[in-house]
């Protein structure tokens, strides 16, 4: 697991401190017991994955390694990284030695990378944490080689209409969400998550408005119901020109 290029640890922001605290319950099951994660994101996020068989792949905020794993199980040659080293230590455990990981800050440069280095990008439910997404997808385009893809995942820019009274659409804020320790993130509207990509030098492929499947149901049928009305996950795919 690579970590010379990686910032000190004094520099990394607090959600490294979060997903350290998290990382124990996500090594005991808890995404894969989460059907938001497993039978909902997770799916929408890896069918627009294409065929990454002999490809080089990057795993941007690689978490506990569950993307990691889908990838070299697709054939991908697998790099991860994530800004958490507890986190980094679970996804090398889980793939051995079928993967490369560094720790880094999504929100600063990939120094370990190089130009071009990557057929493609998959980050499931990451970029939320990110607060500048113009910076962000700047990196990707620079490390991901012509024509590559970028695939992720974030909450739909809707569900915060419900969740916040003192909700403004159209500003990119920090909220903090209580999963039993307080993690952050920045609620943008869909313009602002479509522009940075384009500006980047990605075009739009693919966006998906995902419903939650029958196995989500089997364990929550009331939210079922009601997540075939309102929209909670926005996943995209892009290429890069």
């Amino acid at each position: 697991m690579g970590g010379d290029d990686v910032p000190d640890a004094t520099d990394v922001p607090d959600v490294a401190n979060v997903y350290d605290e998290i990382a124990e319950s996500y090594a005991a099951g808890y995404w894969e017991k989460n059907p938001y994660q497993a039978d909902f994101e997770f799916p929408a996020t890896t069918a627009l994955v294409p065929d990454v068989s002999d490809s080089r792949v990057l795993d941007a905020g690689c978490g506990s390694g569950v993307y990691s794993e889908w990838l070299v199980e697709q054939g991908a040659d697998v790099v991860g990284v994530d800004v958490s080293p507890e986190m980094l230590a679970e996804a090398d455990e889980r793939t051995g030695d079928r993967a490369e990981f560094h720790r880094a800050d999504l929100a600063r440069s990939l120094d370990f990378a190089a130009d071009d280095e990557f057929d493609g990008v998959v980050s499931g439910s990451v970029f939320d944490h990110v607060e500048d997404w113009d910076h962000l997808f700047s990196e990707l385009a620079r490390v991901v080689s012509p024509g590559g893809f970028l695939v992720f995942s974030i909450r739909h820019p809707l569900v915060d209409h419900l969740e916040y009274d003192d909700w403004n659409y159209f500003e990119v804020d920090e909220r903090v969400a209580d999963w039993g320790v307080e993690v952050p993130h920045y609620p943008r509207p869909l313009s602002a998550v479509v522009n940075p990509l384009l500006e980047a030098g990605f075009r739009l492929d693919e966006l998906a408005e995902p419903r939650p499947t029958e196995a989500f149901e089997a364990k929550q049928p009331a939210e079922y119901e009601r997540l075939q009305k309102r929209p909670y996950w926005l996943c995209v795919r892009a290429v890069k020109s």
